[in-house]
């Protein structure tokens, strides 16, 4: 997508909410909250900035809040990496491929294996070095979640990439101030992430994670700094299309119900 198409990735992000809340109704299945607010987020990422495609040379991908991982097999499905019929056949099956969190397996566009929190960023860190070294012009993009920041491997990614001036390495953590104990201030406050990540020689742009606009402008500037590391702050909503679940602590664990489905924009 050469000039950015806003109205073909809203239009993305709408069928990706939807399928969100339809296969999570039909699944029966938890962290509803944890996908919906990371939708424009993936829908940026995959269709407006990595390279990313079946049996291609491709960016590396790391989706280290990997409960959300239904977001994930949804937007692979949308690259072609496989069809609905496969992802409904596999996520959360006896014997299937596609379990509640991603195992790595390359040839459906899953590039590590993510879940155990705090992990993702120490991968990404590694696998950006690595292109640099071999001199791959490729991008590394790790998605964290607030909860995991918490973690001192976090932390200890962050001192590292920043001292080996890791440019090729982006992150963006999906802030939705929820994690799966109740807020992430009452957990353990992580004010201000933005002073936070810039001591540790990052460039930080803070920004609204629902906006396309936004994310696609912030992702712009970052391309151009060539001797750190770099992060997104995308302030989101957890739960994001259902009133029932917008910031609130329970969509990290509620199944939805008709009640729920009802009270969506969406007709399924």
């Amino acid at each position: 997508m050469k000039k950015t198409d806003f109205k073909k990735l809203n239009y993305f992000a709408n069928f990706l909410r939807k399928k969100i809340i339809e296969i999570s109704y039909k699944k029966k299945t938890h962290h509803v909250g944890s996908c919906l607010s990371s939708v424009e987020i993936l829908i940026s990422s995959f269709f407006n900035f990595l390279k990313f495609k079946k049996n291609g040379n491709n960016d590396f991908f790391i989706f280290s809040k990997g409960h959300a991982a239904l977001a994930y097999y949804i937007v692979l499905m949308m690259k072609k990496f496989f069809s609905e019929k496969f992802l409904l056949e596999n996520y959360l099956e006896d014997g299937g491929v596609l379990g509640g969190h991603p195992d790595r397996n390359p040839n459906l566009g899953i590039d590590y294996c993510s879940g155990s929190l705090g992990n993702g960023l120490s991968v990404g860190c590694g696998v950006a070095l690595f292109f640099l070294m071999e001199k791959k012009k490729k991008k590394v993009l790790v998605i964290l979640g607030d909860g995991e920041c918490n973690e001192g491997m976090i932390w200890e990614s962050a001192l590292f990439a920043a001292h080996h001036k890791l440019y090729n390495l982006y992150v963006i953590l999906d802030y939705n101030k929820m994690q799966g104990f109740g807020k992430v201030d009452d957990v353990l406050n992580l004010k201000s992430l933005k002073k936070k990540f810039e001591s540790f020689n990052w460039k930080v742009i803070e920004i609204n994670g629902h906006n396309l606009k936004e994310i696609h402008k912030a992702k712009k500037k970052l391309v151009k700094i060539k001797n750190k590391p770099k992060i997104i702050i995308a302030n989101t909503v957890k739960g994001k299309g259902i009133k029932s679940m917008e910031n609130r602590f329970e969509s990290h664990y509620n199944i939805l119900n008709e009640n729920d489905i009802k009270k969506t924009i969406y007709k399924l």
